[in-house]
């Protein structure tokens, strides 16, 4: 990964250690690197080796095993985003694509020829599959009776009648024949090993890319959240006629093996280890609307300030959210910033930098935002209301342009903070 537009943004110390702290640990824990370290199974054990993966980091994950499974593999196929560039094709790799953040029939029509491959499995072959953030909209089959629009108008009820990604997932993953573990079911019996990079907080691997190898642990009736979360009367009974059964035999799982192989606070963690001087780590998993999450970032650093009596850095990552009010252009990583920003006062010295690993933050063409005490932006208020965090970025050169990564393990957010005239 490389920030594009370094020299234009990282126009003092203290933003340039960040930004290249950030890209340095993005260019060291990458999916080749992370799956090649975790990679140790016994392939003269099988037959046969067939490869399937979904995912923003599917392709980086596959061309860092490609050259240990060659010899014995049958057939290596990958769904990745619509919008990714692949610099080197491998000929035996069948590249498709899917869309996201939203499932579409592209995604669908991906899924299908994806899992047409590898049928008429045994106890003999192995299946290695790669999955990671993104998988929910790349990797999609609905069940029989619900087609892709279903899906999308389901999901969105429920968004809408603030469902978490957890209801959302227990209810969307009735309709789907891949996901909460169906995809198990599909590929008995042969011996599946699946190498996961997470994007969610807690690395809760029912919820990444919804789970397609996890025996879901929520089996039961889905009456009660349904009648909660999907106020639409037709929605409803399409998904209680057609959803209502989630049972999926332990016996499917008995072959299965899910190893985690990277997530945010590996990269919290790089980050830290590289910090000069006074520094604090305050974890993964952070999460919540961006407005609390900045106004609890700032006052614990103000906290933080009155007892060290010195600036500080510090770093954390996790997954914000935003309740979108308007029709500008930006995500949650450049929304953080500005509330940060503008949560400051005058003589605080501060750097902020928020960031999502994928490289693609929201509605907007921009990984995420960095600002200081001496960003100037007019009108901050108007941005803020309009959800337009992206421009007002621009207007102060701080928005950060990466392009796709190839990697997805959720947000980090880094900086610097002390009390007046402190020196970084």
């Amino acid at each position: 990964m490389r920030i594009l537009n370094l020299e234009e943004i990282g126009n003092t110390d203290e933003k340039l250690f960040i930004l290249k702290n950030i890209e340095n640990a993005m260019n060291e824990l990458t999916p080749e690197k992370a799956i090649r370290n975790n990679f140790n199974i016994s392939l003269e054990n099988f037959e046969s080796i067939y490869l399937i993966g979904f995912g923003k980091a599917a392709y980086g994950m596959y061309s860092g095993i490609r050259d240990m499974i060659q010899d014995k593999l049958k057939y290596a196929g990958i769904i990745i985003p619509d919008d990714e560039e692949v610099i080197t094709e491998f000929p035996e790799l069948k590249i498709m694509r899917g869309t996201h953040p939203y499932v579409s029939q592209t995604s669908v029509d991906s899924s299908v020829k994806l899992i047409s491959e590898v049928k008429n499995l045994s106890c003999r072959d192995l299946i290695i599959v790669l999955i990671s953030g993104g998988g929910s909209s790349l990797f999609e089959i609905p069940e029989n009776g619900i087609n892709i629009h279903d899906i999308m108008d389901i999901s969105k009820e429920i968004m809408d009648n603030d469902g978490d990604i957890y209801t959302l997932n227990r209810i969307r993953s009735r309709l789907s024949s891949v996901k909460g573990g169906k995809l198990a079911k599909l590929l008995y019996p042969a011996r599946v090993v699946s190498y996961i990079i997470s994007d969610v907080i807690y690395d809760d691997m029912s919820i990444i890319a919804s789970g397609p190898l996890v025996q879901p642990d929520f089996q039961g009736d889905i009456s009660e959240l349904v009648s909660e979360y999907v106020r639409d009367p037709d929605l409803a009974k399409l998904i209680l006629e057609n959803g209502n059964s989630g049972s999926i035999e332990k016996k499917y799982f008995s072959s299965v093996e899910n190893h985690l192989i990277l997530n945010n606070y590996d990269f919290v963690n790089a980050i830290f280890s590289a910090m000069n001087g006074e520094k604090i780590n305050l974890g993964s998993n952070v999460h919540g609307d961006v407005n609390s999450v900045a106004y609890s970032i700032a006052a614990l650093l103000r906290t933080v300030y009155s007892m060290k009596g010195r600036g500080f850095m510090f770093v954390c990552g996790g997954e914000t959210t935003v309740n979108v009010q308007g029709t500008g252009s930006g995500g949650r990583n450049q929304e953080l910033v500005l509330k940060l920003f503008e949560y400051m006062k005058n003589g605080e010295n501060f750097t902020f930098c928020a960031i999502g690993t994928d490289g693609i933050d929201g509605k907007s063409p921009a990984a995420g935002g960095i600002v200081d005490q001496d960003t100037k932006i007019s009108g901050l208020d108007v941005y803020l209301k309009n959800n337009d965090s992206y421009t007002a970025l621009l207007s102060c050169k701080g928005a950060i342009m990466t392009g796709r990564t190839g990697n997805n393990v959720s947000d980090i957010i880094v900086g610097y903070y002390s009390g007046a005239n402190d020196n970084f």
